[in-house]
């Protein structure tokens, strides 16, 4: 395309009507439009993974965390085995992180703003020396939400797990509700367990807490960095 001549240009900008005129005007004056354009106080970091050991992960949604951003990982299945003498087996694994709105920077905030994550199992099995523990349905859900509070939008967080059914060494575990402690032959079991933070929360559907290590199975975190809703 050849350059229009400036006088062409001139000459097109006198032919705009006065009401279109200001309104061209009005959309690239200084300012416009700036609580779309201007940047939170902070953004959402979201995250949800089956499996963790120190600091290896198995299946893992939005492996970077920071920012929170929409993601998901699936599979059949799960086999680990690990420190030689235990093993851990799942099926059908679903784990989700999601953000609204998608681009933090794309509206102004809002009440009900918030990130998610997301951890399902339709099974887990846990086994090793004098060890069967079995899973049946498992999840655990984070949520980060914007609220409104003393004239000003803040984060709230809520998390929450399931364990449908659990059986140990052949024996059927009852109450599945709210946080549970179960001793094993070696460490103990942690059921729904909640880690809370000024600034975030984190839900495990269960941990083998052991004197030498911690098998997180089922988790997913939110928080936030800065005032995302701010």
């Amino acid at each position: 395309m050849t350059d229009q001549p400036r006088s062409a240009r001139r000459r097109g900008w006198r032919a705009l009507s006065a009401p279109a005129l200001c309104a061209v005007l009005a959309l690239t004056a200084p300012g416009a439009a700036s609580a779309e354009r201007l940047p939170r106080a902070g953004n959402f970091v979201c995250q949800a993974n089956i499996l963790r050991l120190a600091d290896q992960v198995w299946t893992q949604a939005n492996p970077a965390a920071s920012p929170c951003a929409d993601d998901f990982e699936a599979s059949d299945r799960q086999d680990v085995s690990f420190l030689g003498v235990y093993r851990f087996r799942s099926s059908v694994i679903d784990v989700r992180t999601d953000q609204l709105p998608d681009v933090l920077g794309s509206t102004p905030p809002a009440a009900g703003d918030m990130a998610s994550s997301s951890a399902r199992l339709a099974s887990m099995r846990l086994t090793g020396p004098d060890l069967l523990v079995e899973f049946g349905a498992v999840h655990a859900d984070a949520v980060a939400t914007c609220v409104a509070s003393g004239g000003a939008l803040t984060p709230s967080y809520t998390a929450r797990s399931t364990v449908a059914t659990l059986r140990i060494n052949g024996t059927e575990v009852v109450d599945l509700t709210g946080p549970r402690t179960i001793p094993l032959n070696v460490g103990k079991l942690l059921l729904n367990h909640t880690v809370t933070t000024a600034s975030g929360i984190t839900r495990r559907a269960a941990v083998w807490d052991t004197p030498l290590f911690d098998l997180i199975m089922g988790e997913a975190r939110v928080s936030t960095s800065g005032n995302p809703c701010g």
